[in-house]
């Protein structure tokens, strides 16, 4: 077996670790398992770097579960230095800036994975939150 193979094989292992860690949490309201869960998608990502699920994951753990925003939206920096066209990382990033504030930010990222012609799985939210970013961001100009 290759030495590529097998970082893979035991980042996935990890990265399941880790997926069964983010469900107990989440089913039993334990930021304890949550917190099992980013330590494993990080080894896994660690062990396997060009395993992206694993920090992508990671990153919507600590933004959505845990509220640890600076820390997701810095894994979503990085995949995105990586591939700037990594719907996933778009959409992710997009809502945690619109979170935080960033209203312009959020919309270009949410824009940039509704012009993503091959991911689909979450379009119609996206639309409906950049219909909402738009008009906030609308008001804002209007105000006085």
């Amino acid at each position: 077996m290759t030495v590529k193979r097998w970082r893979f094989i035991k980042s996935w292992l990890l990265y399941t670790w880790g997926g069964l860690h983010r469900y107990f949490g989440n089913q039993n309201a334990m930021p304890s398992e949550h917190e099992r869960a980013v330590y494993y998608f990080t080894r896994a990502y660690e062990v396997d770097p060009d395993f992206r699920m694993a920090r992508l994951n990671r990153a919507i753990l600590l933004g959505r579960e845990l509220g640890r925003l600076p820390e997701a939206l810095s894994d979503l920096d990085a995949l995105l230095t990586q591939d700037p066209t990594f719907a996933p990382a778009l959409l992710n990033r997009g809502l945690l800036l619109q979170e935080a504030g960033h209203y312009p930010e959020a919309l270009r990222d949410l824009e940039a994975y509704l012009n993503q012609s091959s991911w689909h799985e979450y379009r119609q939210e996206a639309q409906r939150m950049v219909a909402i970013l738009r008009d906030i961001m609308t008001d804002l100009d209007e105000a006085p």
